[in-house]
């Protein structure tokens, strides 16, 4: 019979659930509770609702003032074993958490972690015995744990030694051959616009266009935080189908399929699963060094990598969180600002240069696919990871496997 990994935080991100899909010896059992009632809707998302948003409700101060990080009590007697996302428990059951930047134990507020309460309560529990294991969405949130906030040397030695790293779990794969260059290039950018450097691609497309008539864009975007304006520009440009951001997963491993090369010159970053699907297909991609993208990419193996935006919102030597730009509202106010100044414009260039040497190299396209490719399964690989994740499990709950 299977263990129970119960589960219960509501909203689950796609790449939590995906976790379950191919365990042997446990099934997850999810006891969320929507929090909203039932028949409520959320507030229309709008262009200026998102530049103008600022993460500070009620619970948000209250958590400042006192110091208090993501903890959860849960005295549930059903399920073998907790699995949580970004949250620690107070807890008599074994449970493993899955930490997705150096502040989600704070719930991502430099404020918080920088209270001496909250970077005791964290130390403290972490380290108890309920906590089996800190999994890591990445290197970079890993380091970033430990350089983001100063834990004594006998926790931070506890801390480390539960820590492990495990890539999130893509969507299904299907059979893919590398990308060959037909005489055309398909280009594929799926992001929030402005965050991701959508702009961007869009300003470097309409220069390669020009030059290029076989280049064409697809661009995957949620269209209600997106401003008439630019949209009408975006549907200006000839060769470019907008589409928003609402396509299943079947429609997403369609587009991968039917595009030459991804691009996505992400400026505020987590991971970037996308990126991951994009390998999946056999897609060289153009991105962006930020966070924990370069774990996907390497510059001139299976791409090309921007090295050094003008957002970097950490130390990219140890992976620091800075949290200038904590709130939304900052954040787009830079980056409008620097758009403005045109400190992007060495990034619209690079996105140019690097499509370019696809055109000017042919034989480029299917290298760097069949090396998109070869990094998936080295790193990627569903079943790898359903593995890895599985062996934590396993010894969460002393289990003779």
């Amino acid at each position: 019979m299977k263990k129970e990994v119960v589960l219960f935080q509501p909203s689950l991100r796609r790449f939590v659930l995906n976790f379950g899909r191919d365990l042997k010896h446990f099934s997850f059992k999810n006891v969320a509770v929507k929090s909203r009632a039932a028949g409520a809707s959320p507030s229309a998302a709008s262009f200026e609702k998102e530049i103008n948003r600022v993460k500070m409700s009620p619970l948000s101060r209250f958590r400042r003032v006192v110091g208090l990080p993501n903890i959860r009590v849960r005295l549930d007697k059903e399920g073998d074993l907790f699995f949580t996302y970004g949250c620690l428990l107070i807890t008599r059951k074994p449970y493993v958490t899955y930490i997705e930047t150096g502040l989600a134990l704070y719930n991502y507020d430099p404020t918080i972690a920088s209270h001496p309460v909250a970077r005791w309560l964290v130390s403290f529990l972490a380290t108890r015995a309920a906590c089996q294991k800190l999994i890591f969405v990445s290197e970079a949130s890993k380091k970033s744990f430990f350089a983001s906030v100063c834990y004594s040397p006998r926790a931070q030695k506890r801390l480390e030694a539960k820590s492990v790293v495990i890539y999130p779990i893509p969507i299904p794969k299907l059979e893919s051959q590398p990308k060959r260059f037909t005489g055309a290039l398909k280009l594929l950018f799926p992001g929030q616009l402005y965050i991701k450097g959508g702009l961007e691609v869009a300003h470097a497309y309409q220069r390669l266009r020009q030059a290029h008539p076989n280049v064409s864009l697809t661009m995957i975007t949620a269209l209600d935080i997106v401003t008439a304006k630019d949209q009408a520009y975006l549907r200006s440009l000839p060769g470019l189908t907008l589409l928003d951001a609402k396509l299943s997963e079947q429609e997403m491993i369609d587009t991968y399929r039917s595009h030459d090369i991804f691009v996505l010159p992400t400026l505020r970053e987590g991971f970037g699963l996308v990126i991951v699907e994009a390998l999946a297909y056999g897609l060289p991609v153009i991105i962006t060094d930020q966070y924990a993208t370069t774990e996907m990419a390497t510059d001139g193996y299976n791409g090309f990598v921007y090295p050094n935006h003008p957002l970097k919102d950490y130390d990219p030597k140890t992976y620091q969180m800075f949290g200038r730009y904590y709130q939304p509202r900052d954040f787009y106010n830079t980056l409008f600002r620097f758009q403005k100044a045109g400190k992007l414009k060495p990034l619209e260039n690079f996105l140019v240069q690097s499509v370019e040497k696809f055109i000017q190299n042919p034989a480029l396209l299917a290298r760097y696919s069949r090396n998109s490719l070869t990094l998936y399964h080295q790193k990627f690989d569903p079943q790898k990871l359903s593995k890895q994740f599985e062996k934590v499990l396993v010894e969460a709950v002393k289990l003779k496997a």
